[in-house]
This record gives structure tokens, C-alpha cells and sequence, in this order.
């Protein structure tokens, strides 16, 4: 922003302005001036945006500056939000979704009384998506996740983290980390259709032990120390480890992270879902960004958690689908941690792309209030990827990312539901 020497109104440059915003959800982390509520909201709004980036929000009126465009030569293009509320775009920091073949039968084996645990012991779950990922084509693989894409971006997300695990060897972990980057909006071979939203890769060839190693998993544990992870850096943002006592047990997580780390990736894990497996705790002692599940997580790990910085990832999608026990959001929030929610989209246990559908059930079944609920959807997502600089809220310098709801205020998000509520999102990445 600048002033013009002839006049006292300052001048800001812009691409795009966003006017006629009934309702602007900023979420802002900073106060922002006439904004109200715990989510910052700003009635009768507006948004300039220069290369890629926020440059001016607040009300429309008086008090706005003279925006210029920010190109010679070219027109500021201007963007009629026609009174909508305008939030963040959805952050999905815990998916799946690059997988071929679906887990149908297995879901009904689950509704017929076939535990979790069973299915992985009888080599199906994880394994029935392995052998499925492992004999698609690659094209096959990328046209099934554009799709997905393009359906996360109609419910709302706008950034979305894509784990590996499906390959669990050397060759088919890397093919699905290079589609994954492929996905991403930034690059050159990005469909159209799925330059909404932004990608982030993680590796997790730490998610089940494949049958080729069931009888010596040690040499599998190798392979992914001494090969896979120093052969992934730069293609994956992200090592995660499923510690569980049917996947990967502490010490094996431990070493894995523990390499990981000093390799230059940052830490995730899936921790204690199905029993208490020490998995918080370890995420807590390597500094991990986030763990996620949490279900059978103790008050003293959480504590760690919270001392430690390390982010609670809830994934309400899973008690759904395995009719399980919800974790109350309050126990999470009363010790202090930020919480971030997700879809967790995977074929077996939470086959979801609808943030909204999230959002509705961690407000209904785990004793969230719809601020809770928001915040946990955007900007502590956002910290689950260490991306809360850039993305999960509406703030000077951050990217515009943007959702627009068919709604006439923000608190219906969440009481009308059973539909999609999104009329469109807005985009601008970097």
C-alpha cells in the first residue's frame, strides 16, 4: 500500500478485487479492525488481491483505499460476491486418495461383526487396496485422484495433504509420490479441473507390512529406513508411520521417524486409533507436527502433545464408518491443543471427500461448537501442515483461498445439513 502524493487516500495495487461480501469469516490469528466474534468476521466486505495474495481486507465504504492494478496495461478484474459469507478455503490435512480399486465387501464384513484388526489379520483391509493400487496403470491412478480432487473442491477444500501406502515397495511408493506431485496446482501438467487446490505429499510406507515381508518385517522396516526415505526426500513434505499393534509397533516408529527427521521431513503419525500404542507420546517426543486419531490417547501423553507444540488431527469420518466410540473434541480442547479436523478419505474406513459432512459430525458427536469446528477446518488444519503462514485464514500477505457458501450467514454452516452448501471456491496459488 502506498499513498498517492496528491491525496490522502492511500493507494493499494491489485489483480482482483472481491466486493459485495455480505459476511468475510477471516479467522484471522491477528485482530483485524471492525471485524467481530471469535472467527473475525467483517459484515459488508472486501478483498484485494495481488499476486496471489492478500492485500487489503476490511469494509466497504469510506474507509477503503484506491486500488490500482498492479500490471500496466491490464484491468483490475472485479468480482461481484453478491452479499455471499466468504470463509477459507477447507484445509484436509489427513487423506488417502490416490488409490485404485474400493473396499465395498469389507465394509459389510465390518456391519456383519468382522473387527478392524481381523480384516488386517486375514491380509485384507490396507492389503486389498494395495493389490489394487499396485496392478493400475498410472494414468488410471492419476485420472482416479483429478477426480477426487475435483470432488474435495466442490464441498470446499482448497489444500489438501495425500499420503502414500498404497504401494509398500520401493518402485510403487514412488510412482504414487510423483502422481501425487503431479497433482499438485503448481504443476505444469495440472488439469484445469484440479488447479483449485493445492497438494501436499507425504510418504507413509510405514502403513502395513506387505505380504511379501509378513514373515521377516524387519527387512521391511529396512527397506523403508535405508532406501525408501533417502530415495523420497524432495518428494515428500511429510513421514508418516501408522504405530499400531497391527501395523508398526513404537520402537519400529521410532526408528523410522527418528531417520526421517534427519533426513529433513517433516513428522506426522497415526497414533493410538485402535489401542493406546504409545503413538502420542512419540509424537510428542520427536516433535512431530501433528498426530492424528487420538482415540485411546492418555491425558498425560495429550499434555506432551500440548507442551510439545504437536497438533491433534481428529477424524470423526472413522468412528462413522466403524461405528466406534467418537472422541470428545472438549477432552482435546480443555488440555489446551489446537485441533484440527479431517476426512481421512481412504476406501475402507472413510470413504469421504465432504468437509462439511466433518465439520456437522464433530459438532454433533464430539461436542464442538460450529467456531470450534471452522477453526479446526481451516487454520488448524493448516497448522497440521505446517502451512498456517500461508493458507487457513483470510490475512494481509496470505493466500487467497477462498470458499463461496449459498447461505445468508455463516451460522448455517452446520445446521442446514445433508446437502452441499458450497456454492463455489476461489483460488489463487502461488
Amino acid at each position: 500500500m502506498a499513498l498517492d502524493p496528491y491525496q490522502s487516500t492511500p493507494v493499494v495495487r491489485v489483480s482482483t478485487v472481491i466486493r459485495n461480501i455480505g459476511q468475510l469469516v477471516t479467522i484471522a490469528q491477528q485482530p483485524i479492525p471492525g471485524a467481530s466474534g471469535p472467527l473475525q468476521v467483517l459484515e459488508r466486505a472486501l478483498l484485494g488481491v495481488s499476486q496471489n495474495r492478500i492485500v487489503w481486507l476490511g469494509q466497504e465504504g469510506e474507509g477503503e483505499p484506491q486500488f490500482q492494478t498492479d500490471t500496466p496495461g491490464t484491468d483490475i478484474t472485479v468480482i461481484d460476491a453478491r452479499e455471499a459469507v466468504v470463509t477459507p478455503g477447507f484445509v484436509d490435512s489427513h487423506t488417502h486418495l490416490l488409490f485404485a480399486g474400493n473396499r465395498a465387501e469389507e465394509f459389510h464384513m465390518r456391519r456383519s461383526g468382522i473387527g478392524y484388526g481381523e480384516l488386517l489379520a486375514r491380509g485384507l483391509g490396507i492389503l486389498t487396496t494395495m493389490n489394487a493400487t499396485r496392478a493400475a496403470d498410472e494414468e488410471t491412478l492419476l485420472t482416479l485422484a483429478r477426480e477426487r480432487l475435483v470432488s474435495l473442491n466442490a464441498y470446499g477444500t482448497t489444500t489438501v495433504e495425500i499420503k502414500t501406502g498404497y504401494g509398500l515397495s520401493l518402485e510403487a511408493e514412488e510412482v504414487s509420490l510423483r502422481l501425487i506431485n503431479k497433482l499438485n496446482a503448481t504443476s505444469e501438467i495440472a488439469q484445469p479441473a484440479t488447479q483449485k487446490v493445492r497438494v501436499v505429499p507425504t510418504f507413509l510406507g510405514a502403513h502395513s507390512v506387505p505380504p511379501e515381508y509378513r514373515d521377516r518385517r524387519a527387512a521391511y522396516v529396512d527397506l523403508v529406513l535405508h532406501e525408501m526415505l533417502p530415495r523420497f526426500v524432495g518428494l515428500a513434505r511429510f513421514c508418516d508411520v501408522f504405530c499400531e499393534r497391527e501395523a508398526f509397533t513404537y520402537d519400529e516408529s521410532l526408528r523410522i521417524l527418528t531417520r526421517a527427521k534427519e533426513l529433513g521431513y517433516y513428522l506426522k503419525l497415526h497414533a493410538d486409533q485402535l489401542s493406546p500404542a504409545g503413538g502420542a507420546r512419540l509424537a510428542a517426543e520427536l516433535g512431530a507436527i501433528s498426530a492424528d486419531h487420538l482415540d485411546h490417547a492418555s491425558d498425560p501423553d495429550l499434555e506432551a502433545m500440548r507442551e510439545a507444540g504437536v497438533v491433534a488431527t481428529l477424524l470423526p469420518g472413522c468412528s462413522y464408518t466403524l461405528r466406534s466410540p467418537y472422541p470428545s473434541a472438549r477432552r482435546f480442547l480443555d488440555h489446551g491443543l489446537h485441533v484440527a479436523l479431517a476426512t481421512d478419505f481412504n476406501p475402507g474406513t472413510s470413504y469421504c471427500e465432504n468437509m462439511q459432512m466433518i465439520l456437522g459430525l464433530a459438532m454433533s458427536a464430539m461436542h464442538m461448537s460450529l467456531e470450534e469446528a471452522l477453526t479446526a477446518t481451516t487454520i488448524n488444519g493448516a497448522r497440521a501442515l505446517a502451512l498456517q503462514d500461508e493458507v487457513g485464514s483470510l490475512e494481509l500477505g496470505k493466500q487467497c483461498d477462498l470458499i463461496f457458501w449459498s447461505i445468508q450467514d455463516y451460522r448455517e454452516i452446520g445446521y442446514h445439513f445433508g446437502t452441499n452448501l458450497v456454492q463455489s471456491t476461489f483460488t489463487q496459488h502461488t
